[in-house]
């Protein structure tokens, strides 16, 4: 892991960096030695707690008649000369009005020096308050209140956000203030990670039913943790694949939250287990609901929604005024969420059926559209919705078919569908919408039927993959892309698209029967790197980079998902085939990680996201007791589990997973389908599918510093411990970091305080003082204290930091000023 900070300044025990800073520098903890700490507020000083010498019992308010603010009586000043450090006045002296006490002020720096009333001690200098409490800049300007520090300036914090697709190009979100800040340029705190293999531990598990389908992931009820929505399988043993019902479960823990029985009469409908559930906003709330197919009859299955404290919402329904049930058939498919007609509600698509957000069906072809865009042996559509032609409105792609959407809104809505193209190079099958040659163009990559193809995005013809113009090809279809055939076998399970090999170029990859593949494109100036034996492929080909053995003899079909887990602009991958979950090396297809779980391969993949809101990446899988592998020792298990770095070493992620066909643009960072989607492919940063991300700030780190001074207001009884903890990163800190204070040198010396922790978020340049009255040593026997924060002796404690060299500071030579 590369820790890098910049700008440190030479001589002195604290590092500084100039391009970070914000927060509320006013919160004060005061304790007495040994006692219990209590916060204060927000003001820059505050109600000093003590303890009562026989009893122990705190006593709260003015001790010995003054309290710190009150008590800075003296009258001692500060001179200094013109010697600076780093751009800071170094203090070359002290004198008072004649008595030389410096009664009221505060002991800075080794050995200590008179910091006077108004003042505070910033490294090592004596420095005027600042009402902000937020310095920014290698000058240390004072910022107005409000602003933030951030890239050297004081600036107002932007928008709400919950990551940095909220915030502006340029912009990350800083999830501790939860609003978007202007990425520093340059970077000067960052941890960039660095491992060969992945550290995975289970963090969660729930096992108490079987699941064939992925998850979803958002935050269904709004209080800041996202719920993972799940659709069991074979429903309390039964024997039937397709019973299932949808159960929610807490992103924090994996406890059940609630689960919809099939009780019809109280409106609550069990599931198709087979079949992959949707989440987005479809009341009009702001709130995601939960989008599913329901139990089959007579081969089909109605389409239920509910909302996400799992009331019912609706049921499909024709538009007669009836509102009869209306069905399709479903089998191994999934649920689409996108918008048609531009409001905060989301429309339902599965292969080739559409319905409004409230469940009225307005297009289902030939009355069974749900089937379309897949093989006729393994039936179920994983449609995707982009706009392919560039005109501003989305079409649906179901598979070798794209429809065109025209909808005025009404009550009824006016909708028309029309076919927009048909491929017939080959078979029907599941698509991936990425722009594989960067001409702000999206092509459409179909796995079907054992082959792999991409499509013209607005034509449906094979790609011209020799010319990103199109020209060469228009009157000579020979030079257009051919499919390549899935190695290892099998239908080929849904496409994902990400930059796998660090060229900035999009690849592709699609699972087989026995193996999983990570195809390249050979595109003019391409690099090529494939296996040994494989022929040169023609410019424009699809060629394989590399093939992995994997064991999925029973569907073929299996989906995987794509996840960069260092941040280094190579993505890997993550795919369970019958036996194990595994991430691959984008790159060559090493195996980073290998888990056992048993699988059912349906449609289902691994998918990395914060499940819990920690700030970290996680990756969730789901297992059945029906995964066929046979290899010595296995253990086949059910349910589902969430993995994390025993280091918290990945890069973070969003909190939301919302569907099989989950691509960054389709969904906001609340979980709900935007009004009018960006295209992925021209956004910067993705160009992917089945892809997650993070953004803006991936690299961000904190760097938490801590100053040591000496207040005297309580002299001559007691002396004032100050620490004031900073955090001079790029990234926020969370409440309750470890601030320990001794008296000697460092941390072997005598343990003064305990259990005393900072009470507030620290923002980039944010700081907080905690403070702890102590017994005065003797004025002949002058004392030095020790202060460290994050239990910097004992290591690099539990925040990852960009600097671990500068949590700790010493004042020596510390007592209460003579009797005069």
């Amino acid at each position: 892991m590369q820790r890098r900070l910049l700008g440190r300044s030479s001589g002195w025990l604290l590092w500084f960096v100039g391009a970070v800073g914000c927060g509320d520098s006013g919160g004060t903890v005061t304790a007495s030695e040994g006692g219990t700490a209590t916060t204060t507020g927000t003001g820059t000083e505050g109600t000093t707690t003590s303890q009562d010498p026989t009893t122990g019992v705190p006593t709260t308010g003015p001790t010995g008649g003054m309290t710190a603010s009150d008590s800075m009586t003296g009258t001692a000043t500060v001179s200094t000369d013109s010697s600076t450090t780093d751009g800071l006045t170094s203090d070359s002296s002290s004198t008072t009005s004649g008595d030389d006490l410096c009664e009221g002020g505060t002991l800075c720096g080794q050995p200590a020096t008179c910091c006077p009333a108004g003042n505070e001690c910033l490294l090592d200098n004596c420095m005027p308050l600042c009402e902000s409490g937020v310095y920014c800049g290698a000058s240390l300007d004072c910022c107005a209140i409000g602003q933030v520090c951030s890239g050297a300036e004081c600036v107002m914090p932007g928008a709400p956000c919950q990551d940095s697709y909220d915030c502006q190009p340029g912009e990350y979100c800083e999830q501790t203030l939860g609003q978007c800040l202007p990425q520093p340029d340059p970077l000067t705190c960052e941890i960039v990670p660095e491992f060969d293999t992945l550290n995975a531990i289970p963090e969660w598990e729930w096992t108490e039913e079987e699941v064939f389908s992925s998850p979803a992931v958002a935050d269904l009820d709004g209080d800041g943790t996202p719920e993972v929505v799940i659709n069991t399988t074979r429903y309390k043993d039964s024997d039937d694949y397709t019973v299932g019902v949808i159960i929610v479960l807490d992103g924090a823990t994996g406890l059940e939250k609630f689960r919809l029985d099939h009780e019809p009469a109280n409106n609550k409908f069990g599931s198709q287990g087979r079949t992959t559930v949707a989440v987005g906003d479809v009341s009009g709330d702001g709130l995601p609901d939960i989008v599913y197919a329901g139990r089959v009859s007579g081969g089909k299955s109605p389409i239920h929604a509910v909302d996400g404290m799992g009331n019912w919402l609706w049921t499909s329904h024709s538009d007669n005024e009836n509102a009869i049930s209306s069905t399709t058939r479903v089998d191994n498919g999934g649920v689409t969420l996108a918008n048609f007609d531009d409001d905060d509600q989301a429309e339902i698509v599965i292969g080739a059926t559409l319905f409004d957000h409230d469940g009225r069906v307005v297009w289902n072809l030939n009355n069974n559209g749900g089937i379309v865009g897949s093989p006729a042996d393994y039936q179920g559509g994983l449609s995707a919705v982009a706009d392919m032609t560039g005109d501003g409105y989305p079409e649906i792609v179901s598979g070798k078919q794209a429809w065109s959407v025209a909808w005025t809104p009404g009550d009824p809505p006016t909708v028309a569908v029309t076919q927009l193209w048909n491929n017939n190079n080959g078979g029907d099958g599941w698509p991936a919408i990425a722009d594989l040659d960067q001409n702000g163009t999206p092509e459409v990559v179909l796995a079907a039927s054992g082959n792999v193809r991409v499509l013209d995005g607005a034509t449906g013809k094979l790609w011209c993959g020799v010319d990103p113009t199109g020209v060469m090809c228009e009157m000579n279809d020979a030079l257009r892309t051919q499919p390549r055939a899935v190695p290892g076998g099998g239908l080929g399970g849904p496409p994902t698209v990400a930059d796998f090999d660090g060229d900035g170029r999009p690849e592709l990859a699609v699972a087989g029967a026995s193996r999983y593949t990570v195809f390249d494109l050979n595109r003019e100036g391409e690099e090529i790197v494939k296996p040994n034996g494989d022929p040169m492929p023609a410019l424009g080909a699809i060629y394989r980079r590399w093939s992995a053995t994997t064991q999925d003899q029973s569907s073929n079909a299996t989906g995987s998902s794509v996840f960069d887990f260092q941040g280094d602009g190579a993505a890997e991958v993550t795919y369970n085939d019958e036996c194990y979950a595994r991430v691959y090396s984008g790159k060559d297809g090493t195996v980073l990680l290998q888990v056992e779980n048993s699988s059912a391969t349906v449609h289902e993949y691994p998918l990395v996201v914060d499940a819990d809101a920690d700030g970290n990446s996680e990756i969730l899988m789901v297992a059945t007791n029906v995964g066929g592998c046979n290899a010595q020792g296995y253990q086949q298990r059910r349910g589902v589990f969430l993995y994390g770095d025993a280091g918290d070493g990945w890069v973070p992620t969003r909190r939301v997973w919302t569907q099989h066909t989950y691509h960054v643009t389709g969904t906001t960072s609340a979980g709900n389908v935007p009004a009018k989607e960006a295209d992925n492919w021209t956004t910067p940063g993705l160009n992917n599918y089945r892809q997650n991300v993070q953004g803006e700030g991936v690299f961000n780190a904190p760097d938490l510093t801590v100053e040591l001074s000496i207040g005297l207001g309580f002299c001559a009884d007691q002396l004032e411990l100050i620490a004031t903890v900073r955090n001079e990163g790029a990234l926020g800190v969370p409440a309750g970091v470890a601030v320990d204070f001794y008296q000697g040198q460092d941390a072997t010396g005598t343990k003064l305080s305990m259990d005393l922790v900072t009470t507030i978020p620290l923002l980039p340049g944010g700081s907080e003082k905690i403070k702890l009255l102590v017994q005065a040593p003797p004025g002949d026997m002058p004392a030095d204290y020790y202060v460290e924060v994050d239990l910097a002796s004992q290591g690099d404690g539990e925040i990852a930091e960009c600097n671990e060299e500068n949590n700790s500071d010493l004042t020596t030579s510390a007592a209460c000023p003579a009797p005069g």
